[in-house]
């Protein structure tokens, strides 16, 4: 880290992130330039909606503490239900991949979502069901690409 932060998290832009087959909102409270080794958002899904897609990372680990709402985790050991309170661990590589959903049918589903890189590394992002993986590098421009084919 370069220096302290102290953010509140009304202060914070939202990003909507609109991947054509769903839409979340985004507020990042610490992540980029601020920081070496973690990002922090908190993420809001719509009803009926789900959040960045199945996926799994290569090198991140991520944290995710339900703040309110209900949903439904998609996990390499199947389905699982999440309420308020929840906190859910995924560890890097495919017995990681997750995706969670928003099963409510009144009120957004919302989380903080904490992720845990290697410092100065590049991350990579594979989303199976897409056929895509994401490449993050430590600093610079993301890239979508599809995965290589056996």
């Amino acid at each position: 880290m370069k220096d302290l932060i102290i953010k509140n998290i009304a202060d914070v832009e939202p990003t909507v992130i609109d991947r054509g087959t769903n839409t979340f909102t985004k507020k990042s409270v610490v992540g980029g330039a601020d920081i070496d080794s973690c990002e922090v958002a908190f993420i809001e899904v719509p009803v009926g909606e789900y959040a960045f897609g199945h996926h799994y990372h290569d090198q991140s680990e991520e944290v995710f503490y339900i703040v309110s709402g209900a949903g439904r985790l998609r996990h390499a050991g199947g389905e699982t239900d999440v309420k308020a309170g929840d906190m859910l661990c995924f560890p890097n590589g495919e017995k990681g991949a997750h995706v969670v959903s928003n099963t409510s049918d009144t009120e957004p589903l919302i989380f903080i979502d904490f992720d845990v890189r290697k410092p100065g590394g590049a991350d990579i992002v594979v989303f199976p069901d897409m056929g895509k993986m994401a490449v993050i590098p430590a600093n610079g421009p993301r890239a979508m690409v599809d995965l290589p084919t056996e």
